[in-house]
């Protein structure tokens, strides 16, 4: 079967070879997924180039977190699923972008959804649901700072806000991304290029700041985002996408304590890991809060409530060049491989 594969530690377009492996058999509680599509992460480019991410391997290895498609072949304890058309998150992040991929975490797919936009809902939506209900608690009438508002991340954020009754405040770069975060419900777009976001937020909350800040996107600006924060709001530390280190640079707190503000950290995975997990500081959800956030997602994805919103598609051949668009911050929403077209091994 063909999948994308990093063989060296690079820049994408010099990592990534497009080649043929072997196809994987899944262990007990895993599937293995017909894929239909796969998406794209910035974590993948992290993992191009060997830098900081929250699973790390070394080459060779198989991109690719999420993806939909049909279960054609079930572990132990799986056998349910057999035919079913899933979404799914892959063992350790690895390994969906190829014809083939085992599936740690599966769901059943929004039915109203095409594979391409099923495979963009996953993540987003998931990760974005965790921090705002599961960690924030995020109550109607509140307001929302949503940085990167126009990432696939980002756009899932404001939509999950809006429908909890929060009026979102998104943060982007440039007008073409700002439109967007108007179109999916935000009441302000702030140019991070042309404004400066704490006025903006201290403007739109009459000095108080925001409820909420939930950031996916940390780097130098995040002791600013700590700024906007209203007196006990609670900040959101959600990946650290364009962080180089993934916030692992020692960033004081003492400047969050001043700000009278709760931080929160939020990680999509759902597992029941062993003690020795826990003393590297890994403690997910458990697969039953996994279950029910997706029956909440699966909802509001049926009532037309979300969407998940797809820049660009391409196939495997083309997922190098597209990871070197993200890098350049040269895209919206997600991309995402479509494996339906061309000849399958």
């Amino acid at each position: 079967m063909r999948a994308v594969r990093v063989v060296r530690h690079a820049s994408p377009s010099d990592a990534i070879e497009v080649q043929d492996v072997a196809v994987p058999e899944p262990g007990p509680g895993e599937v293995r997924v017909d894929v239909a599509a796969a998406s794209l992460n910035f974590g993948d480019i992290a993992r191009c180039r060997g830098g900081v991410a929250a699973v790390m391997a070394e080459p060779p290895f198989t991109l690719g977190m999420d993806v939909a498609g049909v279960v054609e072949a079930a572990g132990a304890g799986m056998e349910e699923w057999l035919g079913r058309r899933v979404v799914g998150i892959c063992p350790q992040s690895l390994g969906g972008l190829a014809e083939r991929a085992l599936a740690g975490s599966f769901f059943e797919a929004p039915p109203s959804l095409d594979d391409v936009s099923a495979a963009a809902f996953t993540l987003p939506f998931h990760v974005s649901y965790l921090a705002l209900h599961e960690r924030a608690g995020l109550r109607a009438g509140e307001t929302v700072v949503v940085r990167g508002g126009a990432s696939a991340v980002g756009t899932a954020a404001i939509q999950l806000a809006v429908a909890a009754g929060a009026r979102v405040l998104a943060v982007a770069g440039g007008a073409d991304k700002g439109r967007l975060c108007l179109e999916l419900g935000a009441a302000r777009a702030i140019d991070q290029e042309t404004e400066s976001v704490f006025d903006v937020v201290m403007d739109e909350t009459g000095e108080r700041g925001a409820d909420v800040i939930f950031d996916p996107v940390g780097g130098e600006q995040t002791e600013t985002m700590w700024t906007c924060g209203a007196l006990g709001g609670r900040y959101l530390a959600v990946g650290f996408n364009d962080d180089p280190e993934s916030g692992l640079t020692g960033r004081a707190l003492r400047k969050l304590s001043m700000a009278n503000m709760t931080a929160m950290g939020v990680i999509l995975a759902y597992l029941e890991v062993p003690r020795a997990f826990r003393q590297f500081g890994v403690n997910p959800f458990p697969p039953a809060t996994g279950a029910r956030v997706h029956a909440a997602l699966l909802e509001l994805v049926a009532e037309g409530r979300v969407r998940p919103v797809v820049g660009r598609t391409v196939g495997l051949d083309g997922v190098a060049e597209a990871l070197e668009a993200h890098a350049a911050r040269r895209t919206t929403g997600r991309t995402v491989a479509d494996l339906t077209t061309g000849a399958r091994a």
